[in-house]
């Protein structure tokens, strides 16, 4: 299974990043596309939780869109 943002096509400056309970970035892409794979440096992961933040620049209105949320990983 895979996370991330199911579409972004309006999206301009994508940020998509993904950090651990300590803090520390696990993943990072600047194309929607790209998804999480639970994985830290081809290192699957236990059971945890995740805090996930999305910004970009919505292409039509020049607005700056910023979301933050958590995902929980269950092996």
């Amino acid at each position: 299974d895979t996370f991330g943002p199911h579409n972004a096509l309006k999206a301009d400056n994508y940020l998509f990043k993904i950090y651990n309970r300590w803090g520390q970035l696990v993943f990072q892409s600047r194309n929607w596309r790209e998804k999480w794979d639970g994985k830290i440096k081809g290192a699957e992961q236990t059971t945890g939780l995740f805090v996930w933040m999305l910004s970009y620049t919505h292409r039509d209105t020049g607005q700056t869109v910023f979301k933050k949320g958590t995902v929980t990983v269950i092996k």
